[in-house]
């Protein structure tokens, strides 16, 4: 089943264009065999791009997204995340949204694990799980 997670990125953190990103997932990724990775244009608007990291079939899409509907969706886990947040998220407007595609066979679970432990590390960031609505620990 196809996954996400959000990496709510707070104003004490560094920015993370996707440039960074690329570069820093590359090096993550550089030993495991068959990595390809591409730029691609967003469906609904040909101005944003993503990343693709994609191992045969299977792929991981990197978004980085800022604004108003990342503000939104804040206050919306800040309410739905309740007790479970003891800082105030509500007003994070920048995030990387991480997409996961099938993986039925678990044949790439050490691709999801490296992206996790990524944005785990990204200092001052809050890793989101919105089909689990928790937070990543």
């Amino acid at each position: 089943m196809t996954f996400s997670l959000y990496c709510l990125i707070n104003d004490n953190s560094e920015d993370f264009p996707l440039t960074l990103v690329e570069k820093k997932l590359s090096e993550r990724f550089s030993k495991m065999e068959g990595l390809q990775i591409e730029y691609e244009e967003d469906p609904f608007d040909a101005s944003e791009k993503h990343l693709r990291f994609s191992w045969d079939m299977w792929c991981i899409l990197v978004f980085y997204e800022a604004g108003q509907h990342v503000i939104d969706d804040s206050k919306e886990i800040q309410k739905m995340a309740g007790t479970l947040v003891p800082f105030d998220i509500s007003s994070i407007s920048r995030r990387i949204r991480v997409v996961f595609s099938d993986d039925y066979d678990l044949e790439y679970t050490e691709q999801m694990v490296s992206m996790i432990d990524f944005l785990r590390k990204i200092d001052g960031a809050f890793v989101y799980d919105p089909q689990q609505n928790d937070f990543v620990k």
